[in-house]
């Protein structure tokens, strides 16, 4: 019976990193054809819910500490940007586009359910790495959140995710992003959720490769 419901488990990561590819693929595609753009780009909210839905629905161990790092990444993740626009003292002066959807005190919903993706996305990478020692796994992880970050954030400018004031994206931003992940990273860990197979991995390389190629190739790169 044991056997039978980890094959039924595979089968379901397997169809969850299938509906993770490609709808990160045809995304990547829409957001290539400027006639496409503008459809897409309204489409970036059920794209954040979907792969949010992933996570939840997919995970196959204790729901109450799931819900636990879910409502505690969401909240922290939320007020921290709530402070960082209201304030401009964490991150830089910034504020949102419309491209996130409704937003409470000017910041989207949906930034939390992005801090959640991915901390739970670059968590589950990290402990397939087998690293024993949370606060440096919670440091390494950092770091990868910072380099995702530099790509992300020219391609969020020209596709009004948000905007930084005079278009420069301060020194300042990258280090609250440190700051912001190992705390979070290291709340993941003290919760010691269980590690779903390929769903961390093809979640953050999804999202790593969708972003780098935007960077790549819509002139982002230089804030055409």
């Amino acid at each position: 019976m044991e056997g039978q419901n980890d094959q039924n488990d595979l089968k379901v990561k397997k169809i969850a990193v299938a509906v993770i590819v490609v709808f990160h693929l045809v995304g990547l595609l829409g957001f290539l054809i400027p006639a496409a753009q503008p459809y897409f780009i309204k489409l970036v909210p059920f794209h954040l819910l979907l792969m949010f839905a992933i996570i939840v629905f997919a995970y196959n161990a204790d729901v109450k500490r799931l819900l636990l790092f879910v409502c505690g990444v969401f909240l922290c993740g939320f007020l921290v940007e709530v402070l960082g626009v209201s304030t401009g003292k964490i991150f830089g002066s910034y504020y949102y586009g419309n491209t996130l959807g409704y937003k409470i005190a000017a910041v989207p919903l949906l930034m939390g359910v992005n801090w959640v993706i991915l901390i739970f996305s670059v968590g589950q990478m990290l402990k397939s790495m087998k690293i024993r020692n949370s606060i440096l796994a919670s440091l390494i992880g950092a770091v990868i959140l910072v380099g995702f970050d530099f790509f992300l954030e020219p391609v969020a400018m020209k596709f009004d995710y948000w905007h930084w004031d005079w278009h420069q994206i301060p020194v300042q931003n990258y280090v609250a992003w440190f700051i912001v992940s190992v705390i979070l990273l290291k709340f993941y860990y003290a919760l010691d959720l269980k590690q779903q197979k390929y769903i961390g991995i093809a979640m953050f390389a999804s999202q790593l490769i969708f972003f780098v190629v935007l960077y790549m190739t819509t002139g982002t790169n230089i804030f055409a």
